[in-house]
């Protein structure tokens, strides 16, 4: 199967084509970075802002995420006032730009933020050296978390700027949330419209001697989810829940949220089950996942960048790297920062036996 013919046949199971075809005004703002932009699919496009933090624009400098705004802004401001709609904004920021010994360059406005903050690299305390030499043997100098830890992390003084500036353009995206939801206020529609606030991938900050995403480790594949909700009852607000909930959820809470069933084919779930009292029935019949598979295929030199697959329980976390044959076994209770591999505990044994065979079955049931 073409990866990308099945990416163009099943564009009329996404969420914003499912949305779009029921009426509503459909935009994507800043990073696309996959495939073909379908520009014809969307009612609103900008530019694919992705690789720059500043470029000249119509004869001035622009920041990134300042062009996120405002054509984020556009897109509320013009949109037809009779129609629901929908609207991505996908920040480029705080990636860094690939390449560029400053990473990470942020508005003029934000660099007095952070001044008097001390950050420990990383920021669990752990010495990089010793967590690195930890890691299974084929991870070298080579991989592409260790080639950015160098970028970054790989002197005191270096690193301390780069995580201030990272900070600054994380505060950067924050501030231009909240002027989108005063707009929102403004047009009155604020408590009609359903926000999401989340992110496609963690990122290490010199944990296990590594920068970036691309692992199976907790820094890379948790991620923050923030979700304002009007018809959340006023006791929630405010409130964190620990299950597990995926990128695959998002597409099933949006469409549920529009009233709209979603595809047979769609793995995810209805995110608002958690907080609706309306949907707690079906929390009693069918409970929320108590693991998940993860994946991350890889068609490059495992050296750069290796395939793994895991599974994820609260307790415990077992991960294959598929191209070199090797497992790990971390207690993410005791040991949160997955420092001691216990895949060579006999004590484990069983136990390593029944989330290798679970793993499977759902590798299997995701396809």
């Amino acid at each position: 199967l073409n990866p990308l013919s099945y990416y163009e046949n099943a564009w009329n199971e996404t969420y914003p084509a499912l949305l779009r075809d029921r009426g509503y005004y459909t935009g994507q703002v800043g990073k696309w970075q996959f495939h073909t932009y379908p520009r014809d699919k969307w009612n609103f496009t900008s530019d694919d802002e992705y690789g720059w933090h500043w470029r000249k624009i119509a004869g001035k400098m622009v920041h990134v995420t300042k062009k996120n705004e405002l054509d984020a802004m556009e897109f509320l401001k013009t949109r037809p006032k009779d129609s629901p709609f929908l609207l991505t904004v996908a920040f480029f920021a705080p990636h860094g730009v690939d390449g560029d010994p400053q990473q990470y360059y942020p508005q003029n406005e934000s660099f007095g933020l952070y001044n008097d903050v001390n950050f420990t690299i990383p920021l669990n305390g752990i010495n990089m050296d010793e967590s690195w030499n930890r890691l299974p043997s084929f991870f070298n100098e080579i991989n592409e978390g260790r080639k950015r830890w160098h970028w970054r992390y790989d002197e005191p003084i270096k690193a301390e700027k780069m995580m201030k500036n990272f900070y600054r353009m994380e505060t950067e995206v924050d501030k231009t949330c909240g002027n989108l939801i005063k707009e929102l206020s403004r047009q009155g529609v604020l408590n009609k419209t359903l926000i999401i606030f989340t992110t496609d991938n963690g990122n290490s900050h010199g944990e296990h001697g590594l920068a970036g995403k691309w692992f199976p480790y907790q820094e890379s594949i948790r991620v923050p989810l923030v979700i304002r909700d009007p018809r959340m009852p006023s006791e929630a607000h405010g409130t964190t829940n620990d299950e597990f909930t995926l990128n695959i959820d998002l597409a099933s809470t949006i469409l549920s949220a529009a009233g709209v069933e979603q595809p047979a084919r769609m793995q995810g779930r209805d995110i608002s089950e958690l907080y609706l009292p309306s949907k707690r029935n079906k929390m009693l019949s069918d409970p929320w996942r108590k693991d998940f598979f993860y994946e991350f295929p890889v068609r490059e030199d495992p050296f750069h960048i290796p395939s793994s697959n895991a599974l994820i329980e609260k307790n415990f976390k077992y991960i294959e790297w598929l191209e070199f044959n090797v497992s790990q076994l971390f207690d993410l209770i005791n040991d949160r920062f997955e420092e001691n591999d216990l895949i060579n505990d006999a004590k484990h044994s069983r136990r390593i036996s029944k989330m290798k065979h679970r793993l499977k079955e759902l590798a299997a049931a995701a396809l």
